[in-house]
């Protein structure tokens, strides 16, 4: 095993080997993204809300079950969208821009430590990062997080090489209107961190550095308009056709989720400490020797610094709020990888060189399992996804058929069962409390369109009158299984399917015999 990991590791030094290494890093960041169904519910709700996009036509404005969902910005929904278009709606379309932004991001890595650092350093920066199971299973999940992560990465790289190609002479201007647009592209990944987090970083190392004056680089005019270009144009026209859109989406959505209390996932100030140390395990074994006061003194400790800035601003930004997701630090880990591949290269060209390849070569086993392992878990551990409700009622799902969900909304139910309209969603809704739920973004996204809101939001003692309204139209109506209990409609009715612990599903026409049996005369 060391002789072929060796074998390897000397052929992807060789500049040949660049495609390998370019085409090998994207394979395996995707090739199992199609294996496990949707996750809930972060999964099925922004793979949902494209879908919805998708089916409606609406490219511009993303939808929730038809109607304006605001809570992040587009550029998640119209990736997804395009990848249906070209390859189909399934699994593995809904996670490629979440591939994509990690294999880009893992490649901007390689090739800006490639100039700077050297191959080795490059390479090895590359194998920890797309290898480290907290980068996999970003890579391999549907929601924003690998998105803004990586473009925030790519903000970052494209901004610090612009500074150091002024430094040395280079043209550099290229490449700060690349890191505008990246900016920009963040922006429209999840808002206004896409321009704080990598703006902050570059801020603080080129001041910390003595180079702030090389903040000219970063913000000339037409990298400013640059930025403003690709970002403002989808807000100003939010805003243009919804005229409360800016209040709720930078006070509310932004602002208040930052500093206020209510919403959901509260966590004590140290979270990212355990989270980066343990779910980048075995890599993060290695961290201890950055505390070596001479490995801050060696060649490159602008860039080392670089990186060390890079980590505590994505870690103490995101530590501030009560409020904390696991993959909210995912920007940190590009900068961990290139930490940790110096620490790496340092002991390869020690005394202890070939211990060194035999550590290297046994935490990229040990991580591949890992990342393996946990994808295994996730196929066949996951209890409330949709998918075997879905795939099958779509044998007999009609486009003019009407979905009704009792108490409930399964954001991957419509995607699975390619239904074409959006559903009748029966809640108590006048009783709704403040809570960060589905309840909420439903009754949030209604404020944008009340019509379609009238239609699609129906009350507890709405849902028997509506279908009284309707002639042989057919109701696929999913809920608990007790609903039988509190629904007349339901009691003495075979359901159509029951998923085991997910729900039951039944399948009603609103004929004659319902009528008279449910439908009062007149």
């Amino acid at each position: 095993m060391n002789k072929l990991l060796c074998r390897l590791w000397g052929f992807a030094l060789q500049p040949r080997a660049i495609p390998w290494v370019v085409l090998g890093s994207g394979f395996w960041l995707g090739f199992l993204a199609w294996v496990r169904q949707l996750h809930l519910p972060d999964e099925g709700r922004y793979v949902g809300v494209a879908y919805d996009m998708l089916r409606s036509d609406s490219f511009w404005v993303p939808l929730l079950n038809g109607m304006p969902y605001f809570h992040k910005p587009p550029l998640f929904y119209w990736l997804n969208e395009i990848a249906f278009m070209v390859f189909g709606v399934h699994e593995w379309s809904a996670r490629l821009p979440s591939v994509l932004a990690a294999w880009f991001s893992a490649l901007a890595l390689y090739f800006f430590m490639r100039k700077h650092r050297g191959v080795e350093q490059a390479t090895l920066a590359l194998v920890v990062l797309v290898t480290m199971p907290y980068f996999y299973g970003g890579a391999q999940y549907a929601n924003l997080d690998m998105l803004v992560a990586g473009m925030i990465s790519l903000t970052v790289i494209a901004g610090a090489e612009a500074v150091l190609r002024s430094l040395a002479g280079e043209p550099y201007r290229m490449m700060s209107l690349g890191a505008a647009a990246c900016a920009a592209l963040a922006v429209l990944s999840k808002g206004l961190i896409g321009l704080v987090l990598p703006g902050g970083v570059l801020f603080f190392w080129l001041v910390l550095t003595g180079r702030w004056r090389k903040l000219g680089v970063l913000l000339w005019p037409a990298a400013i308009l640059m930025f403003l270009v690709v970002a403002v144009p989808w807000f100003w026209y939010m805003q243009h056709k919804f005229p409360d859109f800016f209040d709720y989406y930078f006070v509310h959505q932004q602002f208040e989720r930052f500093v206020g209390q209510s919403f959901n996932n509260p966590q004590p100030i140290w979270f990212y400490a355990p989270v980066l140390l343990g779910m980048t395990l075995p890599w993060s074994f290695v961290l201890p020797w950055l505390f070596k006061p001479d490995f801050w003194k060696k060649d490159g400790s602008e860039l080392k610094f670089l990186m060390l800035i890079w980590i505590l601003i994505i870690t103490v930004f995101f530590s501030i709020p009560a409020s904390k997701l696991i993959g909210y630090t995912l920007p940190a880990l590009a900068p961990m990888a290139a930490l940790i591949a110096e620490v790496l290269y340092r002991g390869i060209h020690g005394a202890k060189g070939s211990t060194t390849m035999r550590l290297i070569g046994g935490f990229v086993v040990a991580s591949v399992i890992v990342c393996l392992i946990s994808i295994g878990i996730f196929r066949f551990i996951q209890s409330d996804s949709a998918q075997e409700t879905g795939q099958r009622i779509s044998a007999e799902f009609k486009p003019e058929d009407t979905m009704v969900y009792l108490m409930n909304y399964p954001f991957d139910l419509a995607f699975y069962a390619d239904s074409k309209k959006p559903a009748w969603v029966v809640e108590n809704w006048p009783g709704l409390t403040k809570r960060d739920n589905w309840r909420n973004e439903l009754a949030d996204a209604a404020q944008f369109d009340p019509v379609t809101g009238k239609q699609t939001l129906i009350n507890i003692d709405g849902l028997l009158p509506g279908m009284c309204k309707t002639d042989n139209q057919v109701f696929w109506i999913r809920g608990d299984h007790q609903m039988p209990i509190y629904w007349d409609i339901l009691k003495e009715r075979e359901p159509f399917f029951v998923q085991q612990n997910q729900g039951t599903t039944w399948k009603i026409v609103t004929d004659a015999k319902f009528k008279s049996k449910f439908c009062p005369a007149g």
